[in-house]
């Protein structure tokens, strides 16, 4: 494991109160969650369903913010607040930022959960990549 990877794994854990191979577990199940979190505000901001999307980016800043990733956390809130104003072009920007800010965490955490699977024979992580089809993140 790299060392900011373990430094960032042995952060969380102790935020959490919990040990490594739960957080493991924990990031691995943010990870099969997050392709369809996004596609669900993607998909009410296309609609123009801003409630739903509302909705979708309080839960995706919440769980972001749980498992460290304070970044998507930040973006989230801040597409929050420019739905609410409804400015298009700003609505937008802060989409593209969000795409962006998801991209890079998911790849940090992803590295995080994939060296579960080195560190702890097998049982940490599912080398999950945060890609996933929609009915397998619903189950």
């Amino acid at each position: 494991m790299a060392p900011s990877t373990d430094a960032e794994l042995r952060a969380l854990s102790s935020t959490l109160h919990l040990d490594a191979p739960v957080v493991r577990r924990f990031i691995g199940d943010y990870l099969r969650l997050l392709d369809t979190r996004v596609a669900r505000i993607e998909h009410s901001l296309e609609a123009d369903d801003l409630s739903t999307a509302t909705i979708a980016l309080l839960s995706l800043a919440t769980s972001s913010s749980m498992v460290g990733a304070d970044d998507v956390a930040e973006a989230a809130d801040q597409l929050r607040l420019r739905v609410a104003a409804g400015n298009a072009t700003a609505i937008e920007a802060g989409r593209r930022r969000l795409i962006s800010r998801v991209r890079q965490a998911g790849l940090r955490l992803a590295d995080i959960e994939a060296d579960g699977g080195n560190r702890t024979n097998g049982s940490g992580g599912s080398g999950g990549s945060g890609t996933s089809d929609s009915q397998g993140a619903r189950r």
